[in-house]
């Protein structure tokens, strides 16, 4: 029987490193890592995101890039541990804004399939959540989780798409607050979600904001779906969306952009 309120977290903090998830990629891999670990980087010079040719861009010490190994997972939520913790993640959040902020409106912060949470309408984190298996036996997960937290200066390419914390808040945020608050809620969600259908339930709720916006769908392997518009989740996770011409596509991985 597992027990995730038991977790004893192996914190391990960098000043720089390639990635963090490649790093506890490389742990699990080699048969070293432990249900807990959590590898963090105060910079990642090659920090990547959902797509691996995508990367993840953040100013030196200002953000939580961290990496958490999980070998102990419930069999019934694997394949749903990337909305899982977006679930924490956006718990997090909230909770960081709503303890600071008086009347702070939780629904600002949003999370968007499959990967990101929102708050007001620009990223402000990304996850990416991997599997890693030997045969047919679960060797562990791997989640990267990545937070604004106190960057307020972002790339041109990206300025008018993403956020921080500080610049809601006004000012700097330890990053030890955010840390030790997001691996409480992990724990918590660990432990609350044992049930799948619990899960899907709250993963729909978060997501319905979505069936309320035209998209544009871009799948990896070169479909896009313009002025498309979202009908559900699947019980796995995909996004069920509906194409401009009526057709329904079950979409396991995309890029979601909103179509003004």
């Amino acid at each position: 029987m597992v027990f995730y309120y038991s977790i004893m977290w192996n914190v391990q903090t960098y000043s720089e490193l390639p990635s963090t998830q490649t790093l506890a990629r490389e742990h699990l891999d080699n048969g070293i890592a432990r249900h807990g670990d959590v590898f963090i980087a105060l910079h990642q010079s090659s920090g990547r995101g959902q797509y691996h040719w995508r990367e993840w861009y953040d100013e030196p010490g200002t953000n939580l890039l961290l990496s958490i190994v999980l070998t102990e997972v419930a069999p019934e939520v694997i394949d749903l541990m990337q909305f899982l913790t977006g679930l924490t993640v956006l718990a997090t959040i909230r909770s960081l804004l709503e303890r600071e902020l008086r009347l702070f409106d939780p629904s600002r912060v949003q999370l968007k399939w499959p990967n990101d949470i929102l708050l007001d309408g620009k990223k402000i984190s990304g996850i990416l959540s991997e599997a890693v298996w030997n045969g047919n036996t679960l060797k562990g997960i791997v989640i990267g989780i990545g937070i604004n937290v106190n960057q307020d200066y972002f790339a041109s390419t990206v300025a008018t798409k993403a956020i921080g914390l500080k610049s809601i808040l006004q000012y700097t945020l330890p990053l030890n607050e955010a840390r030790d608050l997001l691996l409480a809620t992990m724990q918590y969600t660990l432990h609350h979600y044992h049930s799948r259908e619990q899960l899907l339930h709250d993963i729909r709720t978060e997501l319905a904001w979505m069936g309320d916006q035209t998209i544009t769908a871009s799948t990896p392997d070169d479909r896009t779906f313009e002025r498309a518009m979202v009908r559900g989740i699947s019980d796995n996770g995909a996004m069920i969306i509906r194409a401009s011409n009526g057709e329904e596509h079950t979409l396991q991985v995309a890029t979601i952009t909103f179509t003004l």
